[in-house]
């Protein structure tokens, strides 16, 4: 032991339920063994974390499941749960207000000394006897690698064989950091980058819970920049390291990898601070990003937006110019497509992979309405219908990725003014959607499928969507306001439509229309 240092482990105690910590080391001690406090609760009380989790981790030196067992008999409740591999002798006891984690040495150590070293970190290698504590409650700390220094220097530095026992410390190391806002010291670092690719024998769901975590932090973007400094970005996510040197046109200052990172970083300083970027709107961007789903889906979306740029990039004559001009057309529902697949194989829940690949390949749709406005002088409410339709409920969000990637892209030929422009835009239709979208999408319809069955004599069929979308953007418009007025529109369109498609077949079309029976 490199120090004394002593613990209050009364004044720890009065944050989890009475005699409890006097509770363990009696059964410990009717076993024959010592019990000893270890892991995350004794490292955030080094770190003088104020509110201390609900939960506890002990070591024992063997049988943890019959360790809380018997701890359950005599709290008269409590489920005991194996953890892992039984082999592992790690066990969980559930209580209603309180989880306990128990595990035995590791690799058949017989003191605790020798069980600290094989953990991760050194930060998580230390331990206090439960029952050692003196007459003021005071117990000495058992810290073999100097893991309290470490924690008062705010440096994650591994413990001797770590990655090799386990390398989803590999990723690990970097969460840990991301969370405690801690540096990763150069030695461990410069293992994390040698061993990299053990990584992937990890299983995927190990992988995304910590990566999970990793995106969950305030700091992300510089998670996944050391992720990629190390090697194992190009482990866990080789789509992204396809960007890796993919050069851009002259709106942007970085190539595609480090863009998406950069995105990232921007995204989350507009989470930080919607009002800064969105002036005359940031209420509602307020609401949609208090819901941590939403800060973490846009966080992938930010990371893997531009993942389609690499196999979309094309060089074509530029009229201007005697040099070709770049592009990247169709890149954003290509993206959304190839972070499906990544999303699947991290065995992610579908609806939720939709959700992020969605925003990824609607990323350029604000993007192509300002160019519009800037040309046009304004926005149809026709367009701003169609964008407010597809984003649905992640309106907001798609606007909030908008504006990160633009901060992320400082080009020489960017558009000066285009955060303002996001800006206003996002004003414009947040404001037409709760005033006039949103009572026609949510409020009662002029037009339902009954009555194009009843009224028109229509047969059900994918016609009908077509028909009920278009009235919807006719209210919208101004266009149509009664029932009546809703009626005679869709005789209008669908004669136009007849027309239209008995001039291309020279036959009579629609299927779905027996006959209107209505006069507009």
């Amino acid at each position: 032991m490199r120090q004394k240092q002593q613990i209050s482990l009364a004044a720890l105690a009065r944050f989890y339920p009475d005699g409890l910590f006097d509770l363990l080391p009696e059964i410990a001690g009717c076993r024959g063994q010592c019990v000893y406090l270890v892991g995350g609760v004794l490292r955030d009380w080094l770190r003088r974390v104020a509110v201390v989790p609900p939960d506890l981790d002990v070591a024992v030196q063997c049988d943890a499941a019959g360790f809380l067992r018997r701890l359950a008999r005599r709290l008269g409740s409590g489920t005991v749960v194996v953890l892992g591999d039984p082999a592992d002798d790690t066990c969980r006891l559930v209580l209603p207000e309180l989880v306990i984690d128990a595990a035995g040495f590791r690799d058949g150590a017989t003191e605790i000394a020798k069980d600290l070293v094989k953990r991760d970190f050194t930060i998580n290698a230390m331990a206090v006897d439960l029952a050692a504590k003196d007459g003021h409650g005071q117990a000495p700390l058992i810290d073999p690698l100097g893991g309290k220094q470490d924690i008062e220097n705010g440096i994650i530095r591994s413990c001797p064989g770590a990655f090799v026992a386990d390398p989803l410390r590999l990723l690990r190391a970097i969460r840990l950091a991301a969370e405690l806002d801690f540096v990763i010291e150069d030695e461990t670092l410069a293992e994390i980058g040698a061993v990299a690719h053990l990584i992937t024998s990890s299983a995927a769901e190990r992988i995304n819970a910590e990566w999970e975590r990793i995106m969950a932090t305030p700091r992300a973007a510089s998670a996944c920049a050391a992720m990629d400094s190390c090697g194992l970005l190009a482990e866990v996510a080789p789509e992204l390291m396809h960007g890796d040197g993919v050069g851009q046109p002259a709106c942007h200052h970085l190539d595609v990898l480090d863009h998406n990172i950069e995105t990232l970083r921007c995204l989350e300083r507009v989470i930080d601070t919607p009002a800064e970027f969105f002036p005359e709107s940031s209420g509602s961007l307020v609401d949609y990003l208090a819901e941590p789903s939403h800060r973490m889906q846009l966080k992938w979306a930010a990371l893997f937006h531009d993942v389609g740029k690499p196999t979309a990039k094309a060089l074509r004559p530029d009229a201007g110019s005697c040099e070709p001009r770049i592009t990247f057309y169709g890149h954003d529902e290509r993206g959304g497509e190839i972070f499906l697949r990544r999303a699947e194989r991290l065995h992610w829940n579908r609806r939720r992979a939709q959700r992020v690949a969605e925003l990824i390949a609607m990323h350029m749709h604000p993007f192509h309405l300002c160019n519009v406005a800037r040309r046009d002088g304004e926005v149809s409410r026709r367009a701003l219908l169609k964008i407010c339709r597809r984003a649905g409920d992640d309106l907001a969000g798609l606007f909030v990725l908008a504006m990160a990637d633009t901060l992320a892209g400082q080009g020489t030929d960017r558009p000066a003014t285009i955060e303002t422009e996001l800006a206003g835009l996002y004003a414009r239709v947040d404001r037409l959607y709760h005033e006039t979208i949103a009572p026609v999408l949510n409020g009662p319809k002029l037009l339902t499928g009954n009555d194009l069955i009843a009224t028109l004599r229509l047969e059900p069929g994918p016609l009908f969507r077509e028909l009920l979308e278009g009235v919807e953007t006719a209210v919208v418009e101004g266009v149509v306001h009664t029932r009546e007025e809703a009626l005679g529109w869709v005789d209008r369109y669908l004669a136009e439509r007849e027309h239209e498609m008995s001039g291309r077949t020279g036959a009579r079309s629609g299927p779905e229309r027996t006959r209107s029976g209505h006069k507009g």
